[in-house]
Order: C-alpha cells, then sequence, then structure tokens
C-alpha cells in the first residue's frame, strides 16, 4: 500500500515532465522539413487504422503478441529467464523470474510495430533512395494502433496496472510513449535531434516547475 502511495506521489509531481515532453516534442516536430510536404501521410496513417478499428477490425492478436514480445524482450534485457510465453485472442502471459516497473509497464509505451517500421526505414535508406512518404503512413498507422490498442487496454483492470496504480501508470506510460516516438522519428529524419528534444524537455519541465511553485508558494 506504501508504495502504491508513493507512486501515486511520483505520478502527481511527474506532471510538469509530461507537460515538457509534450511541448518539446512538438517545438522538434515541426522543423523536421521531410514532414512539412508528407505530414498528410502520418494523418492518413492514423485516420485509417482508426477506421479499421472502430469499424471493420480489432487486431487483437496483433496487439497482444507485441505486448507479450515487449514483456518477454525488456525482462531479458534486465537479466530475466523467459519460463514461458502464450498469446491469444482473448489474453496473453509470459512466465519470467524478473519482474520490475519498466517490465510491467514497457508494453504500454513501447509501440514495437511503429519501432519495426522506423528500423525498416533506417536500414533502407541508408542503402538506397527511396520515397519516404510510405513509411510515414506506416509509423502513423502503427502509432495509431499502438495508442487506441493502449487505451482500450488500460480501461480494463490490467494486473500490470493495478500493482502500479493507474495515475503512476498513465503519467509514466504517457511521457515515455513521448520519448520513444522521438527516437523513433530521430531515426527517421535528422532534423529531429534527440539532444536538443531532452533540452527542451528539460527546460519545459523546469519552467512548468517554477510556474507551479510560485502559484503554490509565492
Amino acid at each position: 500500500m506504501l508504495k502504491i502511495f508513493l507512486k501515486l506521489i511520483i505520478g502527481v509531481l511527474s506532471i510538469p515532465i509530461a507537460a515538457g515532453v509534450t511541448v518539446a516534442f512538438y517545438k522538434n516536430l515541426i522543423l523536421v522539413k521531410a514532414l512539412a510536404g508528407s505530414l498528410s501521410y502520418f494523418q492518413w496513417g492514423i485516420a485509417a487504422y482508426a477506421v479499421i478499428h472502430l469499424i471493420f477490425y480489432k487486431p487483437t492478436y496483433l496487439y497482444v503478441l507485441g505486448h507479450e514480445a515487449v514483456h518477454a524482450g525488456v525482462s531479458w534485457i534486465f537479466g530475466g529467464k523467459i519460463k514461458s510465453f502464450k498469446v491469444s485472442e482473448e489474453g496473453g502471459s509470459v512466465g519470467t523470474d524478473k519482474s520490475n516497473t519498466v517490465i510491467e509497464l514497457s508494453p504500454y509505451f513501447v509501440p514495437i510495430y511503429a519501432i519495426i517500421v522506423a528500423l525498416l526505414y533506417f536500414i533502407i535508406a541508408s542503402s538506397y533512395r527511396i520515397n519516404g512518404s510510405v513509411f510515414i503512413f506506416l509509423i502513423g498507422f502503427t502509432l495509431a494502433f499502438h495508442m487506441v490498442s493502449t487505451i482500450e487496454v488500460m480501461k480494463i483492470r490490467q494486473p500490470d496496472i493495478v500493482k502500479s496504480g493507474y495515475f503512476f501508470s498513465i503519467v509514466i506510460v504517457y511521457v515515455f510513449n513521448i520519448v520513444v516516438v522521438s527516437l523513433i522519428f530521430s531515426l527517421m529524419f535528422s532534423d529531429f535531434s534527440v539532444k536538443k528534444f531532452c533540452v527542451d524537455s528539460w527546460l519545459a519541465s523546469k519552467d512548468a516547475y517554477v510556474v507551479i511553485f510560485r502559484q503554490l508558494f509565492l
């Protein structure tokens, strides 16, 4: 109980960071020249997935597969051993001897399919001149897949979310989603600088803390 309370406090204190990374992401996104002419492809990708999800088909199995694969991968990175791996449309599970907050929440902020698309773009573009519009569309599509599916899953009493506390989980998942998406964009666009994003995030977050402190104590 004490651990969940402490995580709630951390979640509340992290709200200015959530605002800071949002501002930083937007400031860096508008600097990407390639998106100036291709932003519509990104938006169409988001819209295409939304239509498919809401009207035609929810790719539940694919989401569960990616979700559990990230659980397993992050657990392995932390030195855990994978004992079982089960996936179905009804749900999935990973048996591992390692668990922590990052492992528990990682599937909610790691858009695995968007990362795969970005890596394919990076590999192909490093050797060939290609039209990136298709990949920008696919990034929008896969990010929408991740975001929409994650929101739906988080509405259910997921053990991972309950264990860490809803408010803490929502704030942390939001922040890390922005960070991971920023890393994806830095792979695809030379104009999107991770260093600048980090600096802008720090400055915007600091400004948010200063404003809140002045409102409360001055």
